[in-house]
């Protein structure tokens, strides 16, 4: 698999039945390919409702935030497509933007993955009158100071298999100018930093999980590269790591979060003011 489709913000696992392909997960990298949430149709001429409601704050860090859901449910044949992704606006236009059009974007690459299903197949996934196929997303949001702001999506997707996929992407931002905050944004010791996170993620999750998962798994999961260290929610305190399912331990455990303060990380050079600090 590419750099590409492993890497950072826009990666897509596709375990079991799922068919969200390389190339379509490639395209999530360009998240101006798509127009504005609100002027998507779906097949037959149907809109998305992209539904705006007053997110009413349930911490300090997600004050002013403005909550929108794309819900739509429809038929594919003998299929039921269900799709509920929830996304914030934050009052600043060009990262609003940028939300928008990227949520556009999982919302196409998920329409795409169905062509694979024709309204007619007859195949296993398709012969059940009632099974839902699904998109669903839900984000929170951590304010690591008044000059960054930092959002964790949860993108669960089902189409047919044992269980549906879960990926757990990170969009991180300058308040200051708007700019998409990525890894090698963050520090200037990138090697050293994923050095860092390395060690410090294995200790973690070896006392955590003890000899439930495979050790060489657990290395793998979290070697220095970054394609490992592609989710990182910022916090006040420093980082949350955040590992994919199956990337660090096993289905049943659930996708694994390892907080990092940023003390630990001072050798690779953090981008302080981001921290506000």
């Amino acid at each position: 698999m590419s750099r590409v489709c492993r890497f950072a913000s826009t990666r897509i696992r596709t375990w079991g039945m799922g068919l969200l392909s390389c190339a379509l997960v490639a395209a999530l990298t360009n998240i101006l390919v798509c127009g504005r949430l609100w002027a998507v149709y779906l097949p037959g001429g149907q809109p998305c409702q992209a539904v705006p409601t007053v997110f009413p704050g349930k911490t300090p860090d997600t004050r002013n935030v403005a909550e929108h859901v794309l819900r739509q449910t429809r038929r594919h044949g003998k299929l039921t497509i269900e799709v509920n992704l929830s996304y914030p606006s934050l009052g600043y236009a060009i990262i609003d933007d940028e939300i928008s059009r990227w949520t556009t974007s999982i919302f196409g690459v998920f329409e795409e993955s169905l062509t694979n299903y024709p309204p007619d197949d007859e195949g296993d996934d398709a012969s059940s009158e009632g099974q839902n196929y699904a998109l669903q997303g839900t984000y929170t949001v951590s304010r690591p100071s008044d000059a960054a702001v930092s959002l964790t999506f949860e993108l669960w997707t089902y189409t047919g298999g044992v269980h549906g996929n879960l990926d757990v992407i990170t969009l991180n931002y300058s308040l200051l100018t708007g700019q998409r905050l990525e890894l090698v944004d963050l520090f200037e010791e990138l090697d050293e930093a994923l050095s860092l996170m390395s060690k410090w993620s294995f200790q973690t999750l070896a006392r955590r999980f003890a000899s439930a998962w495979s050790l060489q798994a657990l290395k793998d999961g979290t070697a220095p590269d970054a394609d490992n260290f592609a989710s990182l929610t910022l916090t006040p305190e420093g980082i949350t790591i955040n590992f994919q399912p199956y990337q660090a331990a096993p289905w049943a455990a659930g996708a694994q979060t390892v907080e990092m303060p940023l003390e630990e990380l001072a050798a690779a050079k953090p981008l302080t003011a981001v921290w506000g600090r």
